[in-house]
């Protein structure tokens, strides 16, 4: 089988595994699970699902239940974890089960992403995490596809797939009542093949983290997923009138209306004016 017969039988989150176990990805992949570690820091409850690419170095995770989702077996074959082989758009987990979601590359995996954001937003719980991870196309690593050949995507896997911006993204999370806490950039702006320049470019990555935060090559977007509970409506408080009202009173064996007033009083069923000469 020719290069371009492999690249186009491979499926994107195969490629982009593979890519992670070079030794550039291996680098990048080490930031990367720091980056998730220190998120889901305050990330607590029983079940946490890594949907997607796999990486050679798992993330620090507070949830010791984990599992691991991949599309192929061969991602699978060195995993620790619990795998689960599966397409992204119908996943073989409970609704409402997973406290932690961390999606590895999927969206990128499709043309469609909707139906995996549907997806991932039915296995988690309310008030539960959800941790996006892709590629930035408005980066330099992006723009390596106008000039890279086939035959080099094999060893740039994280090219392959349809890339989505952070802000597309964000909005997609907010539409489903997503509280978003967080977008992380990493991977510098300068893309490299040798993980030895990738460590020289370390401040160069610290000031392009503060003013071209955009042009980074990877981000990581952390949002909550909010649901509203009903709240019983409670009758408005009304304060008593000051104003006395109009009374009833049974005079001569009938009702009648009238007001009471200091200067009159009620004697024998009539009304005496004691003012009156």
């Amino acid at each position: 089988m020719r290069n371009d017969d492999l690249v186009h039988a491979c499926h994107p989150t195969e490629l982009i595994s593979r890519w992670y176990n070079t030794p550039m990805g291996a680098r990048l992949a080490e930031d990367l699970a720091a980056c998730l570690g220190r998120l889901a820091d305050d990330a607590f409850g029983y079940h946490a699902v890594m949907v997607g690419a796999v990486l050679p170095c798992e993330p620090r995770l507070r949830i010791r239940a984990r599992t691991q989702v991949a599309a192929t077996r061969e991602e699978l074959t060195e995993t620790p974890l619990m795998a689960v082989q599966a397409d992204f758009d119908y996943l073989p987990i409970e609704t409402e089960s997973a406290d932690l979601v961390i999606a590895l590359h999927v969206l990128e995996s499709t043309r469609e992403p909707h139906e995996i954001m549907r997806e991932l937003d039915r296995i988690i719980r309310p008030e539960g995490r959800v941790m996006i991870v892709g590629v930035n196309p408005v980066s330099f690593w992006h723009w390596q596809k106008s000039w890279l050949g086939r035959e080099k995507m094999m060893r740039t896997g994280y090219l392959a797939g349809q890339h989505r911006a952070a802000w597309r993204v964000v909005d997609w999370l907010r539409l489903l009542g997503y509280d978003v806490q967080s977008v992380e950039h990493l991977g510098g702006v300068c893309p490299t093949t040798r993980p030895r320049f990738y460590d020289k470019m370390t401040r160069c990555r610290a000031l392009s983290g503060k003013w071209l935060w955009f042009m980074q090559g990877f981000y990581v977007i952390d949002a909550v997923r909010r649901v509203s509970t009903p709240t019983a409506i409670r009758p408005a408080f009304r304060l008593p009138r000051m104003i006395p009202n109009k009374t009833r009173a049974t005079v001569a064996n009938q009702t009648t209306c009238q007001t009471t007033h200091p200067s009159r009083q009620q004697l024998s069923g009539r009304t005496i004016n004691l003012f009156k000469k």
